[in-house]
């Protein structure tokens, strides 16, 4: 299966951070490292810049071709097909992971009345609509939305720092480090949202042959910002709402941006918070859909693109209702069990057993 150039370096680099902010702001600070955090985030965004080098050599040393065909070539057609169908079920289930996360997140900050499964399946409509509309159309958006993004994620530190609500004597001293907490926190921070990159697999292929070799250093740089912009948040957020705290908040980042006064007249600011989480949230369902969906065709091309793409959403949607059945359990299995059991073999080691195969092969060549 062809894919065909129709993405620009541009409109790629707003879409990995959009997908990059997705739920990570919401649950991504991992603020039980306390005064920590922020080096946590620093950390774990370093590692995740040699992750994205790891994909980005296998994409550019296969060819520039998607997933599947980098499976079948390194693992053999039989196992490669497999893989293939695992890493189908794997975007299926983090896209439906990501539509709870939000219907969740919206039921708990904006219609508290709503029943969950129209707010649900509202989203999911959403998404399906724009797997039809086609790839091209989807990424452009992000220049747009992603500029606006970008904008309010630089002004809400400003507006924290100069509403007087940051304490600095909740973060002092600034570099007091737990390294055995740090180390049990790292391995989740590295998995989500940097091992999840991997999805754009299926979507770098799309990109015009003219900037396929930038990818390597604008990519490196939007998660360079977003690892910046995580450490910041991290830091105001536990400056706002004291280390102790902070981490037994449900949307810390929320609570700490409601606080804002500005002027004594101008509140609720957290609205702004919102909006970009929701922004994020869309892309990352998005991208995960579109993965899936990618890669499914690639990998069974004697079936019709239309049954297999009606089977993923409704595969997205049914896998929604699986998990826990209130948010402190389903955070507890997506912050614990999936990086450990889901994201560490098919992220990581899997990718990287790939990266050994495709780096033995092209020294024999």
């Amino acid at each position: 299966m062809e894919n065909k150039p129709i993405i620009g370096i541009i409109e790629m680099m707003f879409a990995m951070l959009l997908f990059l902010i997705g739920s990570s702001v919401i649950f991504g600070l991992n603020l039980s490292a306390e005064k920590a955090s922020w080096i946590v985030s620093l950390a774990a965004g370093t590692i995740g810049l040699l992750l994205f080098q790891l994909y980005i050599y296998l994409w550019k040393h296969n060819n520039y071709r998607n997933l599947s065909v980098i499976l079948k070539r390194n693992l053999g057609k039989f196992i490669g097909s497999a893989a293939s169908i695992v890493y189908v079920l794997y975007f299926a289930y983090l896209a439906s992971r990501v539509l709870t996360d939000f219907t969740m997140f919206i039921n708990n900050t904006l219609l508290y009345t709503m029943k969950p499964f129209i707010v649900k399946f509202s989203i999911f409509l959403v998404i399906a609509y724009t797997y039809m509309k086609g790839l091209e159309a989807f990424i452009r958006s992000a220049v747009i939305i992603g500029s606006v993004t970008v904008l309010f994620l630089f002004l809400i530190p400003f507006w924290i720092l100069i509403s007087g609500i940051f304490h600095w004597e909740y973060i002092d001293p600034i570099f007091e480090i737990d390294v055995k907490k740090i180390a049990s926190i790292l391995p989740t921070m590295i998995t989500f949202p940097f091992g999840e990159l991997i999805a754009f697999l299926l979507i770098f292929p799309y990109l015009k042959p003219e900037h396929r070799s930038a990818v390597s250093k604008k990519g490196s740089f939007i998660i360079i910002l977003f690892t910046l912009l995580l450490s910041l948040f991290s830091f105001l957020t536990i400056g706002v709402l004291h280390p102790e705290l902070a981490k037994d908040f449900t949307f810390p980042v929320i609570d700490a941006i409601e606080r804002v006064s500005l002027f004594d007249f101008i509140k609720r600011l957290d609205t702004f918070a919102v909006i970009i989480i929701i922004f994020g949230g869309y892309f990352k369902i998005s991208i995960f859909t579109f993965a899936g969906v990618n890669l499914a065709k690639s990998s069974m091309p004697k079936v019709k693109p239309q049954v297999l793409t009606v089977s993923i959403l409704l595969i997205i949607l049914l896998l929604s209702y699986t998990f826990a059945d209130n948010l402190s359990q389903h955070l507890e299995i997506g912050l614990k069990f999936v990086p450990l059991f889901i994201h560490l073999p098919l992220a990581i080691l899997l990718p990287f057993l790939l990266f050994i195969i495709t780096f033995i092969k092209s020294r024999i060549k």
